[in-house]
This record gives C-alpha cells, structure tokens and sequence, in this order.
C-alpha cells in the first residue's frame, strides 16, 4: 500500500481503474450535459436545399447589369416562394421570383436580392442595385455536407449540439450511461437532517454535499443512510454497495483515531488497498481500495476538506466513466489582491474567489480555512494551489488558480 503520495499519482492511479459502464439510448430533449457515446455523421445536407438568407426577390444576377437607383431593371414576377414552399417552376431570364427567408430557391437563380433594394410593381419589380453570381445565397451544404462527421464520441452535449442533432432528424441518441455512485457517511454523531439534533449530535451535511457533487460531475447519486463507527458493519456496508454500484464514496473514518475503521474495513472487505494519505492540505488522510475493477475512495468527514478533495480527485474520474475525454480542471495565474499569512509546509488548497480586473484575474482569500468550514466553500469560485514550503502570500504575488465549476460560483 502506498502512503502519502502526491495528488498527481493518486489521481492517475485511480484513472488506472476507471472506464464507462456502458451506454443508453435517450429522447435528445433529455440529452443536455450527457456524453455523447458515437460518432454522428450527416445523412444529408444542411441546409438540404439552395436558399434564401432574406426577404427579397431571386434573380439571375446576369439580369441586373448597370442596375441603380437612376436606372432601375424590370424584372416579370412570376412566382411567389415562401418557406416550407416548393418552387412551382426554373427562373428564366428576365423572370425574378418573391422568396421569403428560409425559402427554397428554384433552379436558374443565382443570387437573391432584398427586398429594401426594389420596388414592386403590380406583376413587376424594379430592381435598384447591381448584383453578381452569389450575392445573397445559401448553397445546400453550406452549413453541413452529406456524409460529413458532425459530431464525435466523447462530446458533451450543449444546446448547439442538441440543435444540430435535431437538424438531422435524430429523436433518439446514444449516450454513456452515468454511473451509479454510493454515497456512505460515517460517524457516531451524525443525525438526519429529518431527526431530533441531540446534544453532541451534528446533522449529515456530507451526503447530500458530496451527492450534489456526484450529480455535477455527471454520475447518479446513491445516498445511504449513515452508518456508525464499527468495523465490521462498515465492512458489510462496503462489499454491499460495491455489488450494487460502479464506485462507492465514504466521508469519515479515515484518519488514525481509535474509531477511524475505514481503511481496516476495505481490506476486511475483501478490498485491495491502493493507497492512504494524499499529500494535500485539507483533506490528507484519503483512503482507496479497488475490488474487481470497482473502486472505494474514502474521504475526511470534514465538510470542505470532503469537497475539495471530490473535486481534485473524484470529480474527474466521474467524469471519465461518464465518457468526457478531458477531465482536467481549468488553471489560470491569479494575482493575490488580498494577502494569505499562514506558511504551508505542506501543499495546500487555499479556497479563494477569483475575478478578472484590470487585465488580470485577481485573488482574494475566501472565508475561513478551516477543514470543517462549509460556508467558505459558497464563498469560494477556485482552489489556490500552494506548494509545500511555500507562504505567507503577500499582495501582488502571482499564484496558481485552480477555477472551480460555475455552480461554486457565488
């Protein structure tokens, strides 16, 4: 078992034991934020036709040379095209059709002139400006060709992409399956938020804090009801949700006090154990297991320190069940508009709120620091990431931000 290792190498070993879990066919109005499980290619072109982009008249351009406002063209109207229409016959030299936006051009028309620039004349129009070949014209294809890749395996999908597959007439889409991901809290003092709060009682934040980030992430969220601290039953516990679910999340129960089983309880659960420790600060004593290709990832019970660590760790391997292809949170250089006056000898995760200003993101320190401190968490939109060794921070040092979903976002 490997023992207080970097953030890095914990990450990439639990990467190590993540793949999807399949996939599903939904309603595309269900598909938003779901990944993408295949590659869409174009049945047909979009727009599937020559169109109009305007209200005008569709012309031969040939028809208006020297046109202007001093000597207009007259050009015969013989048709009238709106959209949804078809065109009733070819243009012809010296014919122009009404189109509306949208409509389909008929054969022979080569450009589309608006419908500001003329002026009807009962079974006539006067054509006020010059136009060439192209002018105001939607080519079928112009946006996607037949037989083009339009989307790809591993998307997430957006409103654009919902939009687009739409266009193609795609009412039901592959996706990858979310995972199902239990959630177990542990500890002797903790109480639903549905019971009496004893003395020396605390209400179960952690499971639906750590439940909404599953969902976030893009996994299905399996709360169970928190369990106390003893050994053996955890240890059911355990190899009961790894049966019933791809991952299994704990909060509590990690560290070296006397009712600290969890990492006892993955081996009694027939679990190998693949590490205890990360070296990050809140949040160190982090325990993994893996049996059979499913992983338990034991965090503090501490509220922010449970949070921080899903998001560094967690959230991305989540994210690669769910069939994302890149998982790695956005970094940009901040600039510390508020100083930060503890020294880390070990590297830290500083909660901040981050904001661009005068040219350059800025950053402030957000609320208390402390492991258990759940407000600091709404406060905060990003993770300053000390180094070991590293502090106080003084204002205007340049310091790495980490930039947290905008759900953190206050």
């Amino acid at each position: 078992m490997l023992k207080e290792i970097p953030l890095e190498q914990a990450l990439n070993i639990l990467l190590k034991y993540t793949k999807p879990v399949g996939f599903e066919e939904i309603n595309i109005i269900d598909t938003l934020g779901r990944v993408l499980y295949e590659n869409i290619v174009a049945d047909f072109p979009l727009p599937p036709f020559n169109r109009s982009p305007l209200d005008g008249y569709a012309v031969i351009a040939e028809d208006t040379v020297n046109a202007s406002k001093e000597k207009p063209c007259s050009l015969k109207v013989t048709q009238n095209i709106y959209a949804g229409d078809i065109p009733a016959k070819p243009l012809v030299h010296g014919e122009a059709a009404a189109i509306a936006t949208g409509a389909p051009l008929p054969d022979g028309t080569n450009a589309v002139i608006k419908i500001e620039a003329t002026q009807p004349l009962e079974d006539r129009v006067l054509i006020f400006s010059q136009l060439k070949p192209g002018d105001n014209f939607i080519y079928m294809g112009d946006d996607v060709l037949e037989g083009e890749k339009i989307l790809s395996e591993g998307m997430i999908i957006t409103p654009a992409v919902v939009g687009l597959l739409a266009s193609m007439g795609k009412k039901q889409v592959k996706v990858f399956k979310k995972p199902k991901v239990a959630v177990l809290t542990i500890g002797d003092e903790l109480v639903g938020i549905d019971e009496p709060r004893l003395p020396g009682k605390i209400y179960n934040s952690n499971v639906y804090a750590v439940s909404a980030q599953i969902t976030e992430a893009g996994g299905r969220a399996v709360p169970y009801k928190s369990t106390v601290d003893e050994m053996n039953h955890i240890a059911y516990l355990l190899s009961y949700c790894l049966k019933e679910n791809d991952l299994v999340i704990t909060t509590g129960g990690v560290s070296v006090g006397k009712r600290d089983h969890v990492k006892e309880a993955i081996r009694l659960s027939g679990a190998n154990t693949l590490f205890w420790k990360v070296n990050i600060k809140p949040g160190t004593p982090i325990v993994c297991g893996e049996k059979d290709g499913r992983l338990i990832i034991g965090l503090s019970g501490n509220p922010s320190a449970a949070m921080i660590t899903f998001y560094m760790l967690i959230r991305p391997i989540i994210q690669r069940i769910t069939g994302m292809q890149h998982v790695n949170s956005p970094n940009v250089t901040a600039i510390m508009d508020e100083s930060f006056n503890k020294k880390s000898s070990q590297r830290r995760m500083l909660r901040a709120n981050v904001y661009w200003k005068n040219g350059s993101y800025r950053a402030v320190p957000a609320g208390t620091q402390s492991p258990g401190a759940l407000k600091s968490m709404l406060l905060c939109n990003a993770l300053i990431d000390i180094p070991g060794g590293r502090g106080p921070l003084n204002v205007g040092e340049e310091v790495n931000a980490i930039l947290l979903s905008s759900n953190y976002v206050l």
